[in-house]
């Protein structure tokens, strides 16, 4: 997919503590390959223009990670990882995307992704992006489980409101505040979300 007329950045949301995975849960074996590298390859497939990864609690290991992941993370589309330090990560995911929107200060539109939502494939995020690009002034999200959340796509004028995001809930508000200008897009491969290795294992079993 060319997305010449329409430049889009990507951010991978991936600075939390993991508490509950007990370790880098972004680094953890899937199918061969880091957690990350499949949001990462996955998004690769829409040729942003940059692709801004926002590490915290973690961020030594990523960083360490990082030729690995630019190297092995999709096949095409090169674009490159960039890794950016979010010392307030405690703070919550609603700071570490300001951070993130605080470094894509640009006229592109944004596509928010979390690091730890294998599942969503590229089909899933080029669907998303062909919803947008019809009604580029909306925002265009993932529906599933009966909610609104990311992956989402962000045009440009929203990003003061992004930037001004605190918390834990992350886009999360701004979807429900501006809901009559969001296009949901039905993404039920959003709903799993790694939070424990067993959730990890569990699904890895199961697949085969």
């Amino acid at each position: 997919m060319n997305n010449s007329t329409n430049p889009l950045d990507c951010l991978i949301l991936a600075a939390g503590a993991a508490s509950r995975f007990g370790s880098c849960k972004q680094l953890a074996d899937w199918k061969g390959q880091p957690l990350l590298a499949a949001t990462i390859a996955a998004a690769r497939q829409l040729n942003p223009a940059r692709i801004l990864v926002v590490g915290g609690a973690f961020y030594p290991q990523l960083l360490q990670a990082l030729p690995a992941l630019n190297s092995s993370a999709g096949k095409g589309n090169k674009t490159p990882v960039e890794l950016l330090e979010f010392r307030a990560w405690n703070l919550g995911l609603g700071h570490s995307l300001a951070h993130a929107i605080k470094h894509s200060q640009n006229g592109n539109p944004v596509l928010v992704l979390l690091g730890d939502q294998p599942l969503v494939s590229a089909q899933d995020l080029q669907n998303l992006y062909h919803h947008w690009s019809a009604q580029p002034e909306k925002i265009a999200c993932a529906s599933f489980a009966n909610t609104l959340g990311v992956p989402a796509i962000f045009p440009a004028q929203f990003k003061a409101r992004l930037y001004e995001s605190r918390g834990d809930r992350g886009a999360k508000n701004i979807l429900l505040r501006y809901r009559n200008q969001v296009m949901p897009v039905a993404m039920p491969s959003a709903e799993f979300d790694v939070d424990t290795p067993a959730d990890l294992s569990k699904y890895l079993r199961e697949a085969g």
